[in-house]
């Protein structure tokens, strides 16, 4: 062990020297690194005696130290604990809760009460003539006053006065031609009759299922607030899901009219598209005979 030493101290002092001669700046000197390495020397000589004698007696069981307390969770904590970014945008977007979608309910029921004013107002425009025009129209045909059927629906409005006029204007071009313009003119004519239709038929079919998106949104804040505060046990999710099945009986209500409505103007327009076909194909045989066909 002696021997041991020596060479450690020796080496020491050879590298001490060593750094010394190298570098300009201050460096400890032969003496103090000497020092040091002794001191290892020595720590490590007493650290093999002590694992030497450790050996011989039994280790001491470490006691456990006591952990430092951990604040439990709160219950909205744990309802959101272990959810991924899209369930819990989910969730947050829920919170609004059945409120939300009765302002769409209600804007959905407005334009549905619009659409049913502004289609009413015009069916009850749309044929000026009257049911009498085709015995009147008849007669000037088979007497062959073309101009006077003519004048009698000259800046008349209506779908009925819009396919005799393109017959009439079109008597001497022959029954070809003027079947081709009345079928022409009855789609523009359908199309104009049904436009904005669709809003009804688009609010009758889905005003159901927003009611129904806002009973489910409901539902999960009934039950969400029920998990934040257990306190109030099912009163809470009660009251939540009285207020949700609001949204499911207005989307019912605002659903029901639109339907019924929508129906009714579809069967009036096609009452008056009907009518209007039927005056045009007077038209149209009248001509045929006139040319011989």
């Amino acid at each position: 062990m002696t021997k041991t030493r020596m060479i450690i101290i020796i080496l020491a002092v050879i590298m001490a020297a060593g750094l010394a001669t190298a570098q300009v700046e201050i460096t400890p000197s032969p003496a103090d690194v000497a020092a040091e390495a002794i001191d290892e020397t020595q720590t490590e000589a007493q650290t093999v005696a002590e694992g030497a004698g450790d050996q011989t007696q039994a280790e001491p069981i470490p006691t456990a130290e006591p952990s430092p307390a951990v604040a439990e969770p709160t219950p909205g904590e744990l309802g959101m604990t272990g959810r991924n970014g899209i369930e819990r945008r989910l969730i947050s977007v829920s919170m609004a809760g059945a409120r939300a979608l009765l302002y769409v309910l209600f804007l959905m029921s407005f334009l549905s009460v619009f659409v049913t004013i502004e289609k009413y107002v015009q069916y009850r425009r749309e044929n000026p003539l009257g049911p009498g025009f085709r015995a009147k129209l008849v007669g000037l045909l088979q007497a062959g006053d073309v101009k006077s059927a003519l004048a009698a629906v000259t800046d008349v409005r209506g779908v009925n006065a819009a396919l005799i006029r393109e017959g009439l204007q079109n008597f001497d071009e022959g029954p070809g031609t003027i079947e081709e313009v009345i079928e022409g003119r009855l789609i523009l004519e359908r199309s104009r009759l049904e436009r904005r239709l669709i809003i009804l038929g688009t609010i009758g079919n889905n005003a159901p299922f927003v009611g129904l998106l806002g009973t489910v949104m409901g539902i999960i804040k009934a039950f969400h607030d029920l998990s934040i505060a257990t306190s109030q046990g099912p009163q809470t999710v009660m009251a939540g899901i009285s207020e949700a099945l609001i949204a499911t009986a207005v989307g019912l209500f605002v659903a029901i009219p639109a339907v019924i409505v929508y129906n009714w103007l579809k069967g009036r327009a096609r009452l008056l598209l009907d009518e209007a076909e039927a005056n045009a194909k007077i038209v149209l045989a009248y001509a045929k005979r006139a040319h011989g066909k």
